[in-house]
């Protein structure tokens, strides 16, 4: 008896399930379409979309239908044997085995669909699918079917699919005629200004990011990707791009002075629109000198650029190195909604209103991420917000760092050059793996540098404020300001009584004046002429006299306030003076929560070394194995254990509450001898060397505890970037270097030195290039104030490295120096 020939079979119903779950929208489905125009190296993709009419262009297998979507491109088309495959067998495609192979596309483009969905995206959109397509344009080939077909029959192969041959009008191309809409209210009424929005988020609306041309028509309206998204960039009042080539990463910015209109526009006026920003410029050069003028329209711009292996912490590496995502760019554009755009005579000639140019570019907002022009989802559409822009809003002003709402841009990647990045199945999202954490560790890094620098030049703008404001009222300090209200006080009581008598003075000749006018006016007859030019004289001086008297009411009111100015000041200058305490308080506490924070750690790895030691022992006393020896042993590692604990808490000590406001004296080598004991253990894990070299000591007078903090950061900075080279470079020997030279020291190690974009911002607040998470940008600026609450200062000395960068912090401790060594 012959065997049977078992095999499995498919129902055509799968197929549809398939395709709804891998397919989530109409928008998804458009752009699987057109995704594979780009791959058969077209030129362009037209778009027309119609609700209700019929298509009549071409001879269709099923004519009679409700509403058509024609997908048209002049590609490289098909032959009849390529559509047999690509089409008719479900998840085939070419294009996969061509990534594989790392080959391109005649045009040199890296396909982008490589699962066979193009087919499955079709039965989203409409329920009839008819393909023309030609290799060359002697003869094409024709295709339809129903995918209502797919839910009647039992097996895949009955599913009816129709066939013919047709004479070509192009030299090549495939046009796709999907009819029978599904869901027409999608393209219609209010839908159709939401999706024209969609549309703009799917492809790029920059025309310097989109690979081909893109003509979307619906309903007999033509959409242009290009105007409306150039002359909305016109309005940005900011405007940053960046570029990451797989080494370097560029950054720049331009502002326009616009930005600072802010919440005053008075001190905008007085201060900035006055001269043009001359002053304001010339003041934040002095702190931050790589900011420059720009050109018009824009005020000012800057220009960073980092090392991804020596400037950027936090990076994964995966089998030796940093996994490098490959190179990218892009843009963010910043917008301003705020009033005072509505006298903007160009917004009224384009949009007509400042409600309408609201609307339009909040319809556009969010940074998008393109690949070769299409975008991944759900990066930046809908309102999500994948650069928690969101997490950055904490100041005051809202209006300097980065909002969602207030930012239209783009990061631009491709399916070459960033082969790691790769689409999850469904189309939300990127593939979680080293490379890809890695993109977005550096998407952070830019996000937090471009609102670092819209901290930087919003804290100056209101550093120059006060500084010019000040200047015109000759206040330089609090203690000033507070005299100048005693002395306004002091004035006022002077003036009081003087004041009041010119009050009766006004109010009597308004009396005596109102007297000798009613006399005239009443006995016309009985008045001379010279007595009637009198009475008009004293009349418009009665009016004079009531003008006066109504200023007087108003001062009056003022005058009374000042009397209670002792009373403000009398609550004012304690909560000051408490606020500079506080500040104090502020670094020496903060500084204090980053050495128990360093010590922590130590804490937690000895705790977990004794833990494996007592169960190591534990299991050879239950197996009776543990014999004198052991004991001992034990009893010396847990011996060795507390002092190390001791030292620990030796170096934690002189930071602790009860001893902050302690000063001692002692040599600065002695210091650094007992600091060089705390960090033995912890240095010789890392492989670095502390070389402590004594060319000319000398001793000081200092809270210990302080002290003890401000070498801590400093350290921590240096093991941080030390093991992050070490990781890169397995034959670097790192080593930290101290340096005595009364009445200085000297602290620098050979790691990468300071990054040269940040190294006049390096003792500001939040001012860091480790990745979120591994530093706050606060230790510097802690460590700054720590010195300067002893009367020290730190300082980069000019001396650069091989990497030419600076890279030595040098303490001058002249003010706190008892005798020279």
């Amino acid at each position: 008896m012959a065997k049977r020939k078992h095999h499995f079979d498919i129902t055509p119903h799968i197929v549809k399930q398939l395709g709804e779950q891998l397919v989530s929208d109409e928008i998804t489905a458009l752009l699987e379409l057109i995704k594979n125009s780009y791959d058969a190296d077209a030129s362009y993709v037209s778009i027309e979309i119609n609700t209700s009419g019929q298509y009549i262009k071409e001879k269709l297998f099923y004519p009679n239908h409700n509403g058509f979507i024609v997908v048209e491109d002049d590609g490289f088309g098909m032959s009849k044997g390529t559509i047999l495959k690509s089409w008719l067998v479900i998840s085939y495609s070419q294009k996969r085995q061509l990534k594989e192979n790392k080959k391109v596309t005649p045009k040199g483009r890296t396909p982008l669909g490589d699962k066979g969905l193009g087919r499955l995206s079709t039965q989203r959109i409409a329920s009839i699918c008819e393909i023309f397509t030609n290799k060359i344009k002697a003869h094409g080939t024709h295709i339809a079917f129903d995918w209502a077909d797919f839910e009647k029959q039992k097996t895949l192969s009955e599913v009816r699919v129709q066939s013919e041959l047709f004479l070509p009008k192009t030299k090549s191309g495939t046009k796709l005629v999907l009819s029978n809409l599904n869901h027409t209210e999608v393209w219609e009424g209010k839908n159709l200004e939401k999706f024209k929005g969609q549309v703009l988020q799917i492809i790029s609306p920059y025309k310097e990011n989109r690979p081909f041309e893109v003509y979307l028509k619906i309903n007999g309206t033509t959409i242009d990707l290009d105007k409306s998204n150039e002359q909305l960039r016109d309005f940005a009042i900011s405007h940053f791009a960046f570029d990451f080539n797989g080494n370097k990463l560029e950054i720049k910015g331009k502002t326009k002075l616009s930005k600072f209109i802010g919440n005053s526009r008075d001190d905008f006026k007085n201060y900035l629109e006055i001269d043009n920003g001359k002053k304001f410029h010339e003041f934040l050069q002095n702190k931050y000198p790589d900011i420059n003028i720009s050109t018009a329209p824009f005020f000012m711009e800057f220009e960073k650029v980092f090392d991804i292996n020596r400037d950027i912490g936090g990076l994964e590496i995966f089998d030796g190195e940093r996994a490098n995502p490959g190179s990218f760019n892009g843009i963010i554009d910043e917008f301003s909604y705020d009033n005072w755009m509505s006298s903007d005579e160009n917004l009224k000639d384009i949009f007509g209103s400042l409600s309408n140019y609201r609307e339009f570019a909040q319809n556009q907002t969010g940074i998008k991420l393109f690949r070769n022009g299409f975008a991944v989802k759900p990066f930046g559409i809908d309102g999500d917000d994948w650069l928690r822009l969101r997490e950055s809003q904490t100041y005051g002003n809202s209006y300097y760092p980065l909002r969602p709402a207030n930012v239209l841009g783009y990061f631009a990647i491709d399916e070459g050059k960033n082969s790691e990045l790769k689409d999850k199945t469904d189309r939300e999202g990127l593939v979680s793996n080293p490379y890809s954490r890695n993109f977005f560790t550096l998407a952070f890094f830019i996000r937090d540098e471009i609102n670092r620098y819209q901290e930087n030049i919003r804290r100056t703008y209101l550093e120059f404020l006060k500084t010019y404001k000040t200047q015109n009222s000759g206040i330089k300090t609090v203690k000033e300001a507070f005299n100048q209200l005693k002395e306004t006080k002091s004035k006022t009581e002077e003036v009081k009584t003087e004041f009041r008598d010119s009050v009766i003075t006004v109010e009597k000749a308004i009396i005596d004046s109102d007297k000798i006018v009613k006399s005239v006016k009443t006995n016309p007859l009985f008045s001379t002429d010279s007595e009637k030019e009198t009475a008009e004289k004293v009349d418009a001086l009665l009016n004079e006299l009531k003008s006066i008297q109504s200023l007087l009411e108003k001062l009056e009111k003022v005058i009374t306030k000042t009397e209670n100015l002792n009373e403000v000041i009398d609550i004012l200058e304690p909560k000051i003076q408490i606020l500079e305490e506080q500040l104090t308080n502020f670094s020496e506490l903060a500084g204090l929560g980053l050495t128990a924070e360093s010590v922590s750690h130590e804490f937690a790895s000895i705790a977990d070394r004794l833990a494996e030691k007592a169960s190591f022992y534990s299991a050879k006393m239950h197996g009776k194995k543990l014999n004198d020896s052991d004991i001992y042993v034990f009893i010396e590692y847990i011996n060795s254990i507390v002092n190390g604990l001791k030292i620990q808490l030796k170096h934690l000590d002189p930071t602790l509450k009860y001893n902050r406001e302690r000063k001692s004296s002692f040599y600065i080598s002695d210091f650094f001898n007992e600091e060089k004991e705390y960090y033995k253990n912890r240095f010789d894990k890392l492989s670095i060397e502390l070389n402590i070299i004594k060319e000319d000591d000398f001793s000081i007078t200092v809270n210990k505890g302080k002290l003890v903090q401000i070498i801590d950061n400093l350290l921590n900075n240096s093991e941080y970037w030390l093991k992050e080279r070490k990781k890169r470079e397995s034959k670097f020997n790192p080593s930290i270097t101290i340096k005595i030279e009364s009445p200085w020291i000297y602290l620098y190690d050979n790691g990468y030195g300071i990054p040269t974009a940040i190294e006049y911002q390096l003792f500001e607040p939040f001012v860091t290039t480790k990745p979120k998470g591994e530093g706050r940008g606060l230790g510097l600026f802690i460590v700054q104030q720590l010195l300067d609450s002893s009367g020290c200062t730190i300082a980069l000395e000019p001396t650069r490295n091989e990497d030419q960068r600076k890279y030595i912090f040098a303490i001058n401790f002249s003010n706190i120096i008892l005798t020279n060594g």
